[in-house]
């Protein structure tokens, strides 16, 4: 039986912009549109990515902070009959060539050079002007925002897309794979017209995404509330890492559905009280769910509906879901499939496994992605025959993941075939950090594992063994340098841990359980510097780094995120700033507040600014 037709996502956008134009169609951050401004603005860049040269099945590089320029060029994209792909200033620079060596990119967008509000603008000018020159083919650089906006003045738009092929690749997303170079994932405009398709939520209301555009898990709400009329709220760049900012426009925003890694949203229910007047549904997604933040959740919300979903990048942003209720007994399921979606659970000869045994799970239907760019042994591993559907050509992705069918007919998550885990809510190859740690000529082998922490988040823990060669050791400082230079933020290992040579198992593999009992039960405390010249804020400030680090290698002036912080770690660092110091430091501030000098100072200078307001107290402290 044939898959049904579904409307285009841009038909379906251009629909709501005809019924709803004064409505708010897109707020990111502080930066809103309405159905018509957003018509206008897509519609005018548009027409300069057409004028650049851009043309039907191309690329367009979205090289973008996230705002509300991501999705402005997102749609253009759209409207040309061409596909997106979003990767943000600071990603290293080899990876990128890597994908325009890849991909048929004619065009990079990036933010106005001018605009005070981006930071390091010169910066990311050069870098965009150097992946032009090293590109294989022509790449048409332009700059959105500041004075000259979006594009030409209107009447020279070109006339959208909107009865496009389906098999039109719509958007690009990169990926690691195994030996750390990026690989991307073609997603065409069926697949996503599917994906929103199948979603029976509410139309119209104001939706939340915590996810950066870089991960597909941006688009599970967005395009849900572009295609019927509703308010799609995202958080910007400056506001992403800050659970409390995003919690903030979940409230003044009035959103009706949120979306997120179980990770961050455990940091945003603090923030969230009383949201339950309006939010009506919160989506966890990405990773594991922990079934202790069921609980918290209800402590919080308690007339706010919790869902966890399920969906590699393959397979179109999410394809199974499950109503959370509990309690589970450790495995909260990741639910049954949606919309057209076929799961199934098979044995290593691609046989239906028994009724409770673990398998392997492939996915079919319609939201199953194109393939890899320019890996075509690796569409054809991951990519298969589907025996189970009688359409012509049909195929099913294998998922890696292994799971097993329970008694209520819920699927639910065992673990991995390979070395991939999630972290905070991104997909990691443990051989791509590896192989780059192997880079170094003083690392001889090196294993990652992914541990939880006390919530169940995952984090990242490299084991490596010296070089028989080496002279000199690396600090941990100069490996994270290392993975941070060649691998994403989520990819660059927490915890760097030296081991004299690597703990076999019996059947000569290597003993993992052994190395894990290598890890420290708690973190010491600050040492060098802490004893010796530094003040006593100082260290108290140091004592939280440690504890938040998991270590205390680290020294008066350097960077947190030069010695294993991430944008995680910076919001618990915030966290326990505000136990100690309510009010003192906004977790923005610390992206640039980042040394232990340098927070202390900050502290000092709060303290002082309350002495002058006639408060005797701690910052933020009532008296």
């Amino acid at each position: 039986m044939p898959t049904p037709a579904v409307p285009d996502v841009l038909a379906r956008l251009l629909v709501s912009t005809r019924n709803k134009p004064e409505a708010t169609a897109v707020v990111v951050g502080e930066s809103a549109l309405t159905y018509r401004e957003f018509d206008a603005a897509s519609a005018a860049l548009a027409a300069r990515l057409r004028a650049a040269g851009v043309c039907r099945g191309q690329t367009v590089l979205l090289y973008l902070r996230q705002s509300v320029h991501t999705v402005v060029g997102m749609a253009a994209a759209l409207r040309l009959g061409a596909a997106w792909c979003v990767v943000e200033p600071g990603h290293p620079v080899e990876r990128i060539e890597t994908l325009l060596h890849d991909v048929d990119c004619a065009a990079l967008v990036l933010d106005d050079t001018q605009s005070p509000q981006v930071p390091d603008s010169a910066r990311i000018h050069d870098a965009a002007r150097a992946l032009a020159d090293a590109a294989p083919r022509p790449l048409a650089v332009l700059e959105v925002g500041g004075s000259q906006g979006y594009g030409p003045a209107p009447g020279a738009e070109p006339a959208p897309a909107v009865d496009e092929p389906g098999d039109l690749p719509a958007y690009i997303i990169t990926t690691s794979g195994s030996t750390g170079e990026p690989k991307g994932i073609v997603v065409s405009r069926d697949n996503l017209a599917h994906m929103v398709a199948a979603r029976r939520d509410e139309p119209g209301r104001p939706t939340f995404s915590t996810c950066r555009f870089t991960w597909d898990g941006s688009l599970l709400l967005l395009f849900q509330a572009l295609c019927t009329g509703g308010t799609a709220v995202l958080a910007d760049h400056r506001a992403i890492p800050d659970a409390s900012a995003c919690a903030g426009l979940v409230l003044r925003w009035r959103v009706a559905q949120l979306v997120s890694p179980p990770s961050f949203y455990r940091l945003m229910l603090p923030h969230l009280a009383g949201a339950d007047a309006h939010l009506r549904e919160v989506i966890l997604a990405g990773e594991a769910f922990p079934e202790a933040l069921i609980p918290q959740h209800r402590a919080v919300l308690p007339d706010t509906r919790l869902r966890n979903e399920y969906g590699p990048t393959e397979t179109t942003v999410t394809v199974l879901a499950h109503p959370v209720s509990g309690p589970y007994g450790g495995k909260v399921p990741i639910g049954t499939p949606l919309g057209t979606t076929a799961a199934h659970v098979l044995d290593e000869r691609l046989r239906p496994a028994p009724a409770g045994q673990l398998g392997e799970l492939y996915v079919g239907g319609a939201q199953v992605a194109q393939g890899y760019t320019a890996r075509p042994g690796g569409t054809a591993q991951y990519f298969v025959a589907d025996p189970f559907s009688a359409g012509p050509g049909a195929r099913m992705y294998r998922t890696g993941d292994l799971v097993r069918v329970n008694e209520a007919g819920e699927i639910e998550f065992h673990g991995r075939a390979d070395g991939q885990l999630k972290v905070r809510g991104v997909r990691v190859e443990r051989q791509a950090v590896e192989a780059v740690l192997e880079s170094h000529p003083a690392v001889r082998q090196a294993t990652v594992l992914g541990v939880p922490d006390e919530h169940g988040d995952t984090g990242l823990v490299a084991f490596w063994s010296p070089a028989g060669t080496a002279v000199a050791l690396p600090d941990t400082r100069e490996l994270i340098e290392l993975c941070a230079a060649h691998l994403h933020d989520q990819a660059v290992p927490e915890t760097f841990v030296t081991v004299g040579a690597m703990p076999l198992a019996a059947t000569g593999k290597t003993d993992e359980a052994a190395l894990l009992a290598l890890l420290p039960d708690a973190p010491g405390r600050p040492s060098g510097g802490a004893g010796s010249g530094w003040t006593p804020l100082q260290s108290v400030v140091a004592r939280l780094w440690t504890r938040v680090l998991k270590h205390d290698r680290f020294g008066l002036r350097d960077s947190f995120f030069s010695v294993g912080g991430n944008s995680r770690r910076v919001v618990e660092l915030h966290l326990g700033l505000q136990r100690e110091w309510p009010g003192a430091v906004r977790v923005g501030q610390l992206f640039d507040l980042d040394t232990v000098e340098a927070q202390a100072a900050a502290l000092v200078a709060a303290q002082s600014r309350v002495r002058a307001g006639g408060n005797d107290g701690r910052p933020g402290e009532r008296q």
